[in-house]
């Protein structure tokens, strides 16, 4: 265009930038309000996903506990001796007795094979001549006696196992070699379990043989402590 030529002023100019400058926010503001669903989509679809990644099933088995079982004997003579001094008087040649125990199996658990065995130990400062010379006769019944004889064994004629005499100094002194198996198969006697065979009456009986003794007995004193002893079953079925 000539310089100096007249223009005619334009008057819609400002009509059209304001127009412009409309759209452009009515757009940005579209954009905005279409942006925030699909945020919403997205950030609720990660929700999802995180917390609902599978299907889930379970089983439990809930208070598992184990407890050992329990190997126990008692007798009806609540720990007390057998013979005494004081019961039995003094020994003489050709002196003798018996007395009786009923020992029960009170345990929970089948015991083993060996049964119960009986073993006992000589206290220190017994004599060991008159250990020598006192004989020691023990006698099982072959079930349990109802009622259980008293301690002067009266009842006590259940075809009783009888084993062989032994002298005092020479009883059996542990499980291994314990009284308690009449024919040497090393299967017990009695064999205890958790439900059968639970009790068994013993006959113990002593005597001092009329014999010729040395004098270096008299005035002596022995003394042994009975032991029965039964071990649980180490193969369970």
């Amino acid at each position: 265009m000539p310089i100096g030529r007249w223009r005619r002023p334009d008057h819609a100019a400002p009509q059209r930038l304001r127009r412009r400058a409309t759209l452009r926010a009515r757009g940005r503001r579209t954009a905005l309000a279409a942006a925030v669903p699909l945020g919403l989509v997205a950030s609720t679809s990660l929700v999802w996903h995180s917390s609902h990644a599978a299907f889930v099933g379970t089983t439990d088995s809930p208070g598992n506990s184990w407890g050992t079982g329990v190997v126990q004997l008692s007798s009806d003579r609540g720990g007390t001796a057998l013979f005494t001094t004081a019961s039995e008087g003094p020994l003489v040649p050709g002196s003798s007795g018996s007395r009786c125990i009923t020992v029960t199996y009170t345990g929970n658990v089948d015991t083993a094979d060996s049964g119960v065995r009986l073993h006992g130990a000589l206290t220190a400062g017994s004599s060991p001549e008159l250990a020598a010379a006192l004989q020691v006769t023990v006698e099982m019944s072959t079930t349990a006696l109802v009622p259980a004889p008293d301690a002067d064994c009266a009842g006590f004629e259940a075809a009783p196992l009888r084993y062989a005499t032994t002298a005092l100094g020479a009883f059996p002194t542990g499980h291994a070699t314990g009284i308690g198996d009449v024919d040497g198969d090393t299967v017990g006697d009695w064999r205890p379990t958790a439900t059968a065979e639970r009790s068994r009456t013993y006959r113990i009986s002593y005597s001092l043989p009329a014999d010729s003794h040395p004098t270096s007995i008299q005035g002596k004193q022995v003394e042994m402590t009975f032991t029965w002893e039964v071990r649980s079953d180490d193969t369970p079925a």
